[in-house]
């Protein structure tokens, strides 16, 4: 199981050479997130006039994959975040919401452009493309 992160699927759905081969290469094991969701729609929803075809898009993109969900994810969300804050390490809420999602959901690896956040997390294994 790997988790796409929203960047990757952003360059994905542009159709970025990088982000369709890394894509194709993990076909079979990818997952996201409802914050993946959130972060993919809201982007899309913001707009002043909504480009149908990008949404109709990007929900079909994610009818082609599992969506993590489990009790829990708010607790471990919580205790990341708090332990990053202590060692001086924070980063976006976000990034935290989904790291904890994956993990409760025994997903430990991530394919993303955002390094520098998700590598601070230390059960998480980082793919970059």
């Amino acid at each position: 199981m790997m988790c796409i992160d929203s960047d990757c699927i952003i360059d994905f759905l542009k159709g970025k050479r990088e982000a369709i081969e890394i894509v194709d290469k993990h076909k079979e094991e990818l997952v996201t997130t409802e914050i993946n969701i959130f972060e993919i729609l809201f982007g899309i929803y913001k707009n002043k006039v909504i480009n149908k075809t990008e949404e109709e898009t990007a929900k079909s993109f994610f009818d082609s994959i599992d969506i993590l969900s489990k009790n829990g994810w708010g607790i471990k969300a919580a205790e990341i975040f708090s332990d990053m804050m202590k060692q001086g390490n924070v980063i976006e809420q976000n990034d935290c919401l989904i790291a904890s999602i994956m993990l409760v959901n025994g997903c430990n690896k991530i394919i993303t452009q955002n390094t520098k956040h998700f590598s601070k997390i230390k059960e998480i294994d980082v793919t970059s493309y």
